[in-house]
């Protein structure tokens, strides 16, 4: 279903950034991470004694380079006793923020630790907390990469909104549920009130389910008030998609439910699988497509020069929709979620930028910035230098390069001290 991927991608992998790094506070969080609760306290009274502070001090000022600290590493590994000491003991805040707009408990959801994920929500965590891009824990606990249905259930039963909208461009719950074939969280969704015909991407749930879904599930969105008449951004309803791809037991759902479309001469499903699938159609829906394209690009453009980054990026994903190995569509969303600060979806799409284009030198000067972002400084000046061997004379590349080796020595020398 790649040509219907939208922004909710790979943001569980900023849990492990950490252990990539070579922070100078790496023991002592990690204690957090894997529950040593003896250890942990050890060492956070020797920090104390050292420094001559208080220990409720000390464990404050232990953070990362993100800016993570012992209250999201501890949930992130299911450490119960060292949350509870925290929170307990210590009375820390119980949604204090990384430098992503992280909680406590967005790292525990997207982790799957539910009686981590229980506790802080028992301890009165916002279920709703939203990062600096817009996710929230429940949409990571659903989201394809994740899928912790029993997350999803306790973040819903302490009510958490399904229905929460993130930035412009990105999946709902129910949405991510749908894509990543998680079908009982669809259900859980649903039960708790999900909007069957939330637009995400110029699409809705049904559209997204009538690709590669299952016929129970079909059913269960059009129980749930899904509308079968919808026309998605390319201009074709969930009927139509199913009979594109010949799935003929969804077409039999969908048909009855769906008003005729005067496009097709023959409204029965025989006469519509072969006109859906005629070469004059397949030419008209080329067409469509790509005239739609270049208006979601163009539009995509115009509001990134405007600095409407969040917006940019919507049309962009409406764009990728449509071509989802477009280079420059790719390039272009790397540098909206860069503009925002957003390392990892940045990496993500200047990845798949460079899958598309290797040997393109904006593709790896997208992935400098992401590295960049990262404090990955490394693979910065790496990813420059190949830029500025496929183009010696991009001044641009070059300050780049130089900036990045510059800001590894900087970093380096900070964690030696």
């Amino acid at each position: 279903m790649e040509s219907f991927r939208c922004g909710f991608s790979s943001s569980v992998k900023k849990l492990i950034l950490f252990f990539e790094s070579s922070s100078p506070h790496f023991a002592f969080l990690n204690a957090a991470c894997t529950g040593k609760i003896h250890n942990f306290k050890w060492l956070a009274s020797d920090h104390a004694k050292g420094e001559e502070i208080g220990v409720a001090t000390t464990i404050g000022k232990m953070r990362d380079e993100d800016e993570r600290g012992c209250l999201h590493f501890a949930p992130a590994g299911g450490s119960l006793e060292v949350c509870k000491y925290l929170i307990e003991t210590l009375k820390l805040d119980v949604d204090p923020k990384d430098e992503h707009g992280h909680t406590p408990l967005y790292h525990a959801a997207i982790k799957g630790r539910l009686k981590t994920v229980r506790y802080l929500l028992e301890k009165c965590a916002n279920a709703d907390a939203a990062t600096d891009t817009n996710y929230t824990p429940l949409h990571c606990a659903g989201s394809a990469s994740c899928g912790h249905r029993g997350a999803v259930k306790v973040l819903l039963d302490h009510s958490a909104n399904p229905n929460v909208v993130t930035s412009q461009g990105m999946l709902r719950p129910l949405m991510s549920a749908i894509l990543g074939k998680s079908w009982e969280t669809m259900e859980l969704l649903l039960q708790a009130g999900a909007d069957p015909n939330a637009v995400s991407c110029g699409s809705t749930p049904l559209i997204f389910a009538a690709r590669d879904g299952r016929v129970d599930d079909i059913k269960r969105l059009l129980e749930a008030g899904a509308d079968p008449n919808y026309t998605m951004n390319a201009g074709l309803t969930a009927l139509e998609i199913a009979a594109i791809e010949c799935n003929h037991p969804i077409v039999r759902v969908l048909f009855p439910v769906t008003s005729r479309i005067p496009t097709y001469p023959d409204w029965s499903i025989g006469g519509l699988m072969k006109d859906v699938n005629s070469a004059a159609n397949k030419t008209q829906r080329v067409v469509h497509a790509e005239e739609k394209f270049h208006q979601a690009k163009s539009k995509g453009r115009d509001a990134f020069l405007g600095e409407q980054y969040l917006m940019a990026a919507h049309w962009f994903q409406e764009a990728l929709a449509i071509s989802p190995k477009d280079a420059a569509v790719l390039s272009n969303l790397s540098a909206c979620y860069a503009c925002l600060d957003d390392g990892i979806e940045a990496l993500d799409y200047a990845t798949k930028c460079m899958y598309e284009r290797l040997e393109w030198p904006k593709t790896h000067y997208r992935m400098g910035v992401s590295h960049n972002i990262l404090k990955r400084y490394n693979d910065a000046s790496l990813a420059f230098k190949k830029g500025v061997m496929l183009d010696p004379e991009n001044k641009e590349l070059k300050d780049a390069y130089m900036e990045a080796i510059i800001a590894r020595v900087t970093y380096l020398r900070s964690v030696r001290r």
